[in-house]
C-alpha cells in the first residue's frame, strides 16, 4: 500500500491511520495546508517519490530538480562558465597579475629593467701653482705678485725661542700682518700673548728693497733687539724682534746682493 506524507514530513499508511500517528498533537495537516505538492506513487519499491511530479523511471531514478539561480557576481557582471561565454567584468585581473594602468599603457616584457644611468663625471682638479693666483677674485696683489704672476719671498723668519721654537715663517713683498689667527700671513700658534690679528706687521719694499717693522693693534709691545718700536723701524739681517714668549730672527733674501727686479731685468736682457 502506498504510503503519504503529512504536513510534517512524516510517511504513514492511509488505509491503517487516519491521521499522522507520528506527530504529537495527533492532528492531521494535509498537503495543501503545508504547500507541498502530493505525494506519487513510488514504482521502485523501497523509495521516496520526489516532491515534484516527475515519475521516477529505471534511466532516472530520481526527478530533475529545478535549476538554482546563481547568485550575482560583484558589481552586477555575470560569472563566467562553460555555457556561458561572458567576457570577465572591467577591471578583473587574477591573482598575481599586475593590473594595466592609464599611466602604464602595456606591460612591459618578461626580464625588462630600465637601463642604469649614466656616471656623473668626477670633478677635475684645479691645476696647481706656485702661490696665490692674481686672478684670485676680489683680492689686491702687490706690484712683484702683478709683475711675476705670483707672490715670491723675500726672506724668513726663523723661532729661536718659545712654543713655535725651530719653525720658520715666509715673508713676502708688500705688508705682511702676523698673529696667531689664520687669516694672517704669518701665524704664530702656542703663544697667548701674540695678538689674534695684527700684533706686529713686516713690510718689504721692490722699489726701495728696504724691510721694516711696523707696531701692531695689540695691546702688547712690540721689541726689535730689546728696544719698543712704535713706529716703523728699519730691519736689518739677524735681527731679533721680540713678541712677549715668543722671539724671531729675521733673514732676508732680497738685499744688496739680490732681489727679483734684478733677476727679472736679466732674464728680459739680450742673450
Amino acid at each position: 500500500m502506498a504510503q503519504i506524507e503529512c504536513g510534517r514530513g512524516h510517511l504513514y499508511d492511509p488505509e491503517k491511520y487516519p491521521t499522522c500517528p507520528y506527530c504529537k498533537n495527533n492532528q492531521q495537516i494535509t498537503v495543501a495546508a503545508a504547500g507541498r505538492t502530493a505525494p506519487i506513487r513510488v514504482t521502485d519499491a523501497g523509495r521516496t517519490a520526489p516532491l515534484s511530479a516527475t515519475p521516477v523511471t529505471a534511466e532516472q531514478r530520481t526527478a530533475p530538480l529545478t535549476p538554482t539561480p546563481q547568485p550575482a557576481a560583484p558589481g552586477g557582471a555575470i560569472p563566467v562558465t562553460a555555457d556561458s561565454k561572458t567576457m570577465p567584468p572591467k577591471g578583473y585581473a587574477p591573482q598575481g597579475a599586475v593590473p594595466v594602468t592609464a599611466p602604464q599603457k602595456t606591460m612591459p616584457p618578461r626580464g625588462y629593467a630600465p637601463p642604469a644611468p649614466a656616471p656623473a663625471p668626477e670633478p677635475t682638479a684645479p691645476p696647481k701653482f706656485h702661490g696665490p693666483s692674481v686672478l684670485d677674485a676680489g683680492k689686491t696683489v702687490g706690484m712683484m705678485q702683478e709683475q711675476m704672476g705670483f707672490d715670491p719671498v723675500v726672506g724668513w723668519l726663523a723661532c729661536v725661542e718659545g712654543p713655535s721654537r725651530g719653525k720658520s715663517y715666509t715673508i713676502r713683498g708688500g705688508i705682511n700682518a702676523i698673529g696667531r689667527g689664520d687669516r694672517m700671513d704669518i701665524t704664530i700658534t702656542g703663544d697667548r700673548t701674540i695678538s689674534m690679528e695684527n700684533h706686529a706687521k713686516i713690510s718689504y719694499s721692490d722699489r726701495n728693497n728696504r724691510f721694516n717693522l711696523l707696531p701692531g693693534d695689540g695691546r702688547n709691545i712690540v721689541y726689535l733687539n730689546g728696544e719698543e718700536v712704535f713706529s716703523a723701524t728699519p730691519l736689518q739681517a739677524y735681527d731679533l724682534i721680540d713678541f712677549g714668549e715668543t722671539k724671531l730672527l729675521f733673514v732676508p733674501l732680497c738685499g744688496e746682493r739680490f732681489t727679483w727686479k734684478q733677476e727679472a731685468e736679466k732674464s728680459d736682457g739680450p742673450a
